[in-house]
């Protein structure tokens, strides 16, 4: 009876892990509007729309995004990546939604770990590499390089692709290139802190890259992100307070906008926003739990089907029932 309450509770704890590693996407127009994604409101997520008016637009509804993107036209792409894979793109003048991909298949479309360059090429990660979307036939590898744990693509205006590789080096950030080439660019990145590692949460996320080529990426052991030099040296660019951590960061005209989620997933305090000047003064400009306007809808895209199976089924139907299962083995243990 030990062993079925254990595995249990075990099994009750990965389920809720899915759903705590936070998104990482973030991305401005050039009219300063602010688009990043959530995964913790409104059933499976949420991806938002920040005006520069300061007003919050729920662009899409229960959409398990975790990354946005902006392409050289300004047009929004975003993914869910859950069930049906799905990629999904608003106009830059926010007035058409068009569905780019809907594949049950996720070997030829995983929406968890997608971008879309501004060229508008669309990459993904899985399956330890790094692949290139094909409209017609199966995913190319963009580049033969393997990872063994990976959960952000990133790339840049010329196609290269840098990717973080938290198994190696003691976390590291590679450089992929369209020639085939791998280029490990800083490593020993997750800090090291005082309690035991933990190999799910303690990540390197979301990427950012600023005009004169400086790498900036998220990492969650340390509640920073961490700037990298073209020479490969780190170090540490912004802290988050004590009660948040940063997850993912993006630039515009000489300004850092960084997306940042409690530290305590259970709680799912955030999303929040901070913006860093070029003077390097930090600004909380947006705080979900401190919002007080009402939330707008401004498109409406559904990711349900009949045949898709949902963590949210698990959420309602399975734990519960293995509550049950744990009570009920419990209490028979006790009488033995």
């Amino acid at each position: 009876m030990k062993k079925i309450v254990l595995l249990s509770l075990i099994f009750i704890l990965l389920v809720l892990q899915l759903k705590a590693h936070p998104p990482w996407g973030i991305a401005v127009d050039k009219n300063k509007n602010i688009y990043f994604a959530d995964i913790f409101h409104n059933g499976r997520g949420t991806v938002w729309k920040l005006t520069n008016e300061g007003k919050l637009i729920a662009l899409f509804k229960d959409f398990h995004s975790h990354n946005v993107s902006l392409d050289k036209d300004g047009n929004l792409y975003t993914a869910h990546g859950e069930g049906n894979h799905r990629l999904v793109k608003v106009s830059a003048n926010g007035k058409n939604t068009e569905t780019l991909i809907n594949e049950p298949n996720d070997t030829k479309f995983y929406g968890g770990n997608t971008t879309v360059s501004p060229n508008g090429n669309i990459y993904f990660g899985t399956r330890k590499y790094i692949w290139k979307y094909q409209k017609k036939g199966n995913p190319i590898k963009f580049n033969p390089h393997k990872l063994e744990w990976n959960q952000t693509v990133f790339v840049d205006e010329e196609e290269n692709i840098y990717v973080p590789d938290k198994a190696v080096g003691g976390g590291s950030v590679f450089k992929l290139t369209t020639d085939g080439k791998a280029e490990k660019i800083a490593e020993n990145l997750i800090s090291k802190l005082d309690r035991p590692a933990d190999k799910h949460n303690d990540v390197l996320l979301g990427i950012g890259k600023d005009k004169n080529g400086f790498i900036y990426i998220g990492e969650t052991a340390g509640r920073r992100i961490i700037k990298i030099s073209k020479d490969g040296k780190a170090e540490t660019f912004y802290t988050s307070e004590e009660n948040y951590l940063p997850t993912g960061i993006t630039f515009f005209e000489d300004e850092a906008y960084i997306l940042e989620f409690s530290n305590n997933f259970v709680n799912n305090a955030g999303p929040q926003v901070v913006k860093i000047d070029k003077n390097g003064k930090k600004t909380t400009i947006f705080n979900y739990s401190k919002y007080k306007e009402p939330v707008a809808n401004k498109l409406s895209v559904s990711t349900n089907s009949q045949n898709e199976f949902t963590l949210n089924w698990m959420y309602f139907l399975i734990i519960p029932a293995l509550l049950l299962l744990v009570a009920f083995s419990w209490k028979r243990y006790r009488k033995n």
